[in-house]
């Protein structure tokens, strides 16, 4: 969806001081996020997935709230790949890069999910789930269930679209109240868990990557900063922790981001480009074709990936 205005990008406000005087939980910020934005379903299922299916990897461009009712997918998103089973449910913000696949083994696996936009707030591109007790996978089942039913016939009236968003908004609030960070597999399991336990050296570093990648001069500004390690040490810990090289991380902050704004605005592409950036809408272009298969103006065209 274009739309003529700039957008107000936010990031989870700070939530409330708790009464006891601990630190605000950020779950529970990104929650409340959430809940105060104007919800709109744009897409909601059930579907079985056979046994060796198998998902691109991709950028999804709408939140997806998903209830594994049957099977056990392994799902990798942002970097963490986790093995969902029945009864989890999971949450995968806008603009995470993720795939999952289906083992061969057993009989595939069955979805409910949901798909929806809360434009303009944005949530940061980590996932989070919850285990469910059998009561409460009956109420999240009726709650997508109503969705989906409320999706057909498509599009839906408008008393549907309200429902479907009063729906979605009790199921986030029972969601975000027991909700906990996506972790990874076991070592044990043959995918190594180092995103989970970064040396405070490599999380300073993807900290200060993820609030400055918009800067031009990031990159140069980086490595001027004083580091604890030797830039030898620094690089092969980095890249042993997050899967790729500083260069590499900066460009995916930022090529995300410019493609949020080729999809959700009527930027100019060097305007774009500015704002994600890149200081020159040639470069930009160049990197936005590799990174994601088709030059920015073309992808305006489409209606992008879901």
């Amino acid at each position: 969806m274009n739309i003529s205005r700039k957008p107000t990008i936010l990031s989870p406000a700070p939530a409330p001081p708790a009464s006891d005087g601990q630190p605000p939980d950020p779950i529970l910020a990104c929650g409340t996020l959430l809940l105060r934005a104007p919800l709109r379903v744009t897409h909601a299922a059930r579907k079985h997935f056979p046994a060796g299916w198998h998902t691109e990897d991709s950028v999804v461009v709408t939140h997806r709230l998903i209830l594994i009712r049957e099977g056990q997918p392994d799902y990798l998103v942002e970097g963490r790949r986790t093995r969902l089973r029945a009864g989890t449910e999971l949450l995968v913000p806008a603009w995470c890069r993720r795939e999952w696949t289906v083992s061969t083994r057993g009989a595939g696996c069955t979805l409910l999910w949901c798909e929806f936009s809360s434009e303009p707030a944005s949530l940061p591109p980590r996932p989070f789930f919850r285990t469910l007790t059998p009561g409460e996978q009956r109420i999240e089942t009726a709650a997508l269930n109503r969705i989906v039913a409320d999706r057909n016939p498509s599009p839906p009236a408008a008393a549907a679209r309200l429902r479907s968003e009063g729906e979605l908004k009790a199921s986030l609030a029972r969601f975000f109240a027991g909700a906990a960070p996506l972790p990874p597999l076991p070592e044990s399991a043959g995918v190594p868990s180092a995103t989970s336990r970064r040396h405070p050296e490599i999380a300073a570093a993807v900290a200060w990557l993820e609030t400055r990648f918009t800067e031009p001069d990031a990159l140069d500004r980086f490595y001027a900063r004083r580091l604890a390690l030797s830039p030898n040490h620094f690089r092969l810990l980095f890249r042993a922790q997050t899967g790729g090289t500083v260069q590499q991380m900066l460009a995916r902050l930022r090529l995300r981001k410019a493609r949020y704004l080729v999809h959700e605005t009527n930027l100019s592409m060097k305007e774009i480009a500015a704002a994600s950036g890149f200081d020159d809408p040639l470069y930009f272009s160049q990197c936005y074709r590799r990174f994601w298969g088709t030059p920015p103006s073309a992808d305006r065209l489409t209606t992008g990936m879901a």
